[in-house]
């Protein structure tokens, strides 16, 4: 059944005809509307399409239901024309820059308003006479006029609304959009099927101004200003700020700079920015000119107002060619430099020229050339190319260790490495190597050849880039760490002490080290009379089995020493023994048996023990002498007992080593005292060694000392004279009261004596020996050690860079006696053959001062700084000690006591000051050359030799207050 509206219906079309309306308004009394009477009406009215029914029917179905309210139904819809579209632009982004921006008020209101003009192309005819050719070479030409048209343009104002929009700015060749042109727009059509015309735009162009440069579809800047854009136009409003450019060079390297000056106000660019930003383009900043120069260059421009151009930013660069042979000959590589800002080109011929003459072999000339064409077509302006390589030589198999000593049994060595790494200390040279890290033990002597390093065959040849064979190369050598005790000898590595040998690695690694190692040993001495015995100690060393009471007392009881033992004499001989590393002393005395009426003798100083001479002072006890009633029996160490024997009435001495029987007699060195009835002592009438061989107890005035002395045997120190017949070894201490004669040489030791020092074979000090001496000193020679004397000092040889001081003279007597280096204090002057060094090492000698005086000096001024910080410390307790009575009384006693003591040095002092000052004949006489480096000093004054001579005396003039010199 059809649906049906009541009411009237009208067709409603818009003016521009692209819609038309279906209003329908509700009429109970109206006409019937169904489907086909609107469609009918639609196509009475004209329109070329209509809706679809079914959308129809729902319409009216609607508006059959409403009451009174106009219902609208879109009947017919056509197709709006596109308007035409303007020529317009895309704009970049261009900001106003800050240092820009305070002028831009001021430069837009003196633009006034944009000069835009429309360009119009007017074209006109003219005719011009000329001649035809005929068709065939023997035909005349002809006559005949060609039509020629002309084009000119012509500017007329354009109408704009001269409005400013926006605002921007631009620098100079700035790219400032793009254009775009204008669109004709799009015909529409009409509900009743009519073609619509879009409408005509008054004017489509759009207006480019002074200042903007329009290539192709892209508009740039033609100077730096404010872009003022309108509805339908642009122009640029110059502001003089400086600007700049770069402009490649025909070698398309060099870069030229060219700068626009611009307002002053504006601050120009600096040389370093330009320089960055040549770099940015690819230039080598080595290859750029300097910063000064480009600062010079635009201020000179600024000054002008003329434009820069053509500024060269690069350095002059010389065409090169060369080719470069490593050390090893296994590579040649072709370095080529182009000649850039006016340098000398770079030219094939060089190039071929170069590599010829340089005979290397195995080059690709076909590769070559490639790359060198590409490098000149390129724009790098150096080139570094292999041109060959040769064919290094192989290194032969690796060089290894094979230990030559037989390693410890594998139980032995768990023991001794126990022990060792037991030890409380090690010496700092083991810390490179922990003893943890030991694989294989070997007990080793000096002298001995541990391991042997292999030669193996070398490896294959090789070739250098001229064709020349390479040797092959040996092995590579282990990996060798060698700490104590160890040093290479060629192939061997060998040993330079004894010891225990560590070892860690095996084949190409080596690692060792030499720890001491000793076992203690204990030898027992009986006296042929059985009456004393005595026991050499010798402690152990590093892992080795160690001395104790146990082990001597095991050792005495297995040499049959059974009475007698002092446990304290084995107390202090193990103590003295595992000190000095070795020790001898008697540990058991027996008891000599007394006849009645004889004479029982008390050694109060024991002086047989075996290998040990001991020093005495005067007054000394030696031994007690006491006569006996009655018999007394006695025994030996052995345990025996002795009976005494009757005393012959011709028994005048002694029959053994400790007067067993008859009378002990003694000589003026001992003196004898009685301290009771029958009752004597005997005492050292004067300092030395004790001496009794059985028949008369003496003290000699003279110590002896055989072989070289060692730091193990600690210090020697005697009363008396000393003589050494061989070296003292380094950290030993001679201390000797008279007279000391060394006759080997002294190495880093001190060697004191109250008389004079000689020593026969010189001093090597290393830095650490010092001989001082009351008297003189006399030796072959000094290096590196302090020589400090009363009198003269006397050396054969040379004397270098030693601390000599003596209030003697300093004779340097051979030909070759010459004093070098360090510095020497003389009261009475220096004799020398040659004084400094040819190489001009540092000499200072100073002369004609009590020297000892200067040491005392400088000794109270020590003093002096002493006392005041107590003082100062006092005076802290002093202010603490305000509730403190009787601390506070004994501080300011001591207080008392050290201001006191301050009063009395500046007295001293000055005592002593003036007595330095005075001065002692003397001269520094040198009879070969005087090196530069020598610095002379007397009284304060210094004379430096800043010329090499030969045979001069130098002297203090007392009246002219200068070190003067004369020639021999």
């Amino acid at each position: 059944m059809a649906v049906i509206a009541k009411g009237g219906a009208i067709l409603a079309v818009n003016q521009d005809e692209t819609e038309a309306r279906l209003v329908f308004t509700p009429d109970p009394q109206g006409m019937e509307w169904d489907v086909e009477a609107v469609l009918r009406l639609g196509r009475d009215s004209g329109l070329s399409s209509l809706p679809a029914p079914a959308d129809l029917e729902r319409f009216i179905q609607r508006a059959g239901g409403a009451r009174e309210v106009s219902l609208e139904f879109p009947l017919a819809r056509g197709i709006p024309p596109e308007p035409a579209v303007p020529e317009r632009v895309a704009w970049e982004t261009l900001t106003v820059p800050d240092d820009a921006a305070p002028f831009k008020e001021e430069a837009l209101s003196k633009a006034g308003p944009p000069a835009l003009f429309r360009v119009r192309v007017e074209r006109a005819r003219r005719n011009t006479p000329g001649k035809r050719r005929g068709k065939f070479p023997f035909m005349a030409a002809r006559n005949e006029t060609a039509a020629v048209w002309d084009e000119r343009e012509i500017r007329e104002p354009a109408r704009v609304n001269p409005e400013v929009r926006e605002i921007r700015y631009a620098e100079r060749d700035q790219k400032l959009g793009r254009f775009e042109a204008a669109g004709p727009g799009k015909p529409g059509k009409s509900v009743y099927g009519r073609s619509l015309p879009p409408p005509v735009l008054e004017d489509p162009a759009f207006y480019l101004g002074a200042g903007i440069r329009k290539e192709r579809d892209e508009l740039f800047a033609q100077y730096p200003g404010f872009v003022r854009i309108g509805g339908n136009w642009a122009d640029l409003v110059p502001l003089a700020k400086p600007g700049w450019k770069f402009v490649p060079g025909p070698d398309r390297i060099t870069l030229y700079l060219t700068f626009y000056p611009g307002d002053s106000r504006f601050a120009p660019p600096s040389g370093e920015e330009i320089r960055a930003q040549a770099q940015k383009q690819g230039a080598g900043l080595e290859g750029l000119v300097g910063a000064e120069e480009i600062d010079a260059a635009i201020a000179a421009s600024t000054k002008t107002g003329e434009v820069l151009t053509a500024f060269p930013l690069m350095k002059v660069q010389e065409g090169e060619v060369r080719v470069e042979v490593s050390p090893d000959l296994l590579k040649a590589e072709l370095v080529l430099q182009k000649g850039i800002a006016g340098g000398r080109p770079l030219e094939m011929a060089a190039i071929s020229r170069v590599v010829t003459n340089s005979r290397v072999q195995g080059i690709n000339a076909e590769k070559l050339k490639k790359t060198i064409h590409a490098f000149m077509e390129g724009n790098s302006t150096v080139l570094r190319c292999i041109l060959a390589e040769g064919r290094a030589a192989t290194r032969g198999p690796g060089r290894e260790v094979n230990l030559l000593v037989r390693p410890l049994e594998a139980e032995l060595r768990t023991v001794l490495l126990k022990r060792l790494i037991g030890l409380k200390t090690l010496p700092d040279f083991h810390q490179g190597f922990p003893c943890s890290d030991a694989e294989q033990l070997c007990v080793v002597r000096k002298g001995t050849r541990l391991a042997q390093i292999t030669k193996p065959p070398n490896g294959e040849q090789g070739k250098d880039v001229y064709g020349n064979l390479i040797p092959g190369l040996p092995g590579s050598d282990p990996e060798l760490k060698l700490f104590r005790g160890l040093y290479q000898g060629g192939d061997y590595i060998n040993a330079g002490r004894d010891g225990l040998l560590l070892v860690k690695g095996k084949g190409k690694v080596f690692w060792g080290t030499i720890v001491d190692y000793r076992d203690s040993r204990i030898t027992v001495h009986v006296s042929e009379n059985a009456m004393e015995a005595s026991v050499e100690l010798v402690s152990e060393l590093g892992p080795g089995l160690p001395l104790t009471e146990e082990k001597i007392y095991r050792a005495l009881a297995e040499a049959g020493v059974t009475r007698g033992i002092s446990q304290e004499a084995v107390r202090t001989a193990r103590k003295m023994a595992v000190l000095a590393g070795s020790s001898i002393q008697v540990l058991a005395r027996g008891k000599t048996p007394v006849a009645a009426g004889g004479q029982e003798i008390t050694w109060l100083e024991p002086l047989s023990t075996p290998g040990i001479k001991r020093a005495v002072t005067a007054g000394a006890p030696l031994a007690e002498l006491r006569r006996v009633a009655a018999d007394k029996t006695g025994f030996d160490v052995r345990g025996n007992e002795l009976k005494p024997a009757a005393i012959s009435a011709e028994s005048g001495g002694v029959d053994d080593l400790d007067g067993t029987t008859g009378e002990l007699r003694w000589d003026k060195t001992v003196l004898a005292t009685e301290t009771a009835p029958g009752v004597q002592k005997l005492l050292a009438a004067q300092s030395g060694e004790p001496r009794f061989d059985g028949g008369i107890l003496s003290i000699s005035g003279l110590k002896e000392v055989k072989g070289d002395v060692s730091a193990s045997m600690g210090r020697i120190n005697f009363s008396g004279a000393l003589r050494i017949s061989g070296k003292v070894r380094h950290g030993c201490r001679i201390l000797g009261g008279k007279d000391v004669f060394i006759a080997g040489s002294v190495e880093g030791a001190l060697i004191s004596s109250g008389g004079k020092v000689v020593i026969v074979q010189g001093i090597k000090g290393a830095g650490q020996g010092v001989v001082r001496a009351k008297a003189t000193i006399d030796t072959d020679y000094a290096e590196s050690a302090t020589l400090l004397a009363v009198d003269d000092i006397r050396l054969i040889n040379h004397c270098v860079s030693c601390s000599v001081k003596t209030n003697g003279r300093v004779f340097l007597s051979s030909a070759r006696g010459r004093l070098v280096g360090g510095i020497c204090w003389a009261r009475r002057g220096i004799s020398a053959a040659e004084l400094g060094g040819e190489n001009g090492e540092p000499t200072e000698v100073s002369f004609g001062q009590d020297y000892l005086i200067k040491d005392q000096i400088e000794a109270l001024e020590r003093e002096v700084k002493k006392i005041l910080a107590i003082l100062a410390k006092v005076e802290e307790v002093i202010k603490d000690s305000e509730n403190k009575p009787a601390q506070l009384e004994a501080a300011r006693t001591e207080k008392a006591r050290l201001l006191k003591l301050r009063e009395q040095y500046p007295l001293k002092l000055f005592t002593l000051r003036e007595k330095f000052e005075e001065h002692y004949e003397s001269e520094v006489t040198v009879t070969g050359a005087v090196h530069q480096g020598v610095v002379i000093e007397s009284h304060g004054r210094y004379y430096e030799i800043s010329k090499k001579r030969r045979g001069a005396v130098f002297f203090f003039d007392k009246e002219t207050g200068r070190i003067m010199e004369k020639r021999l």
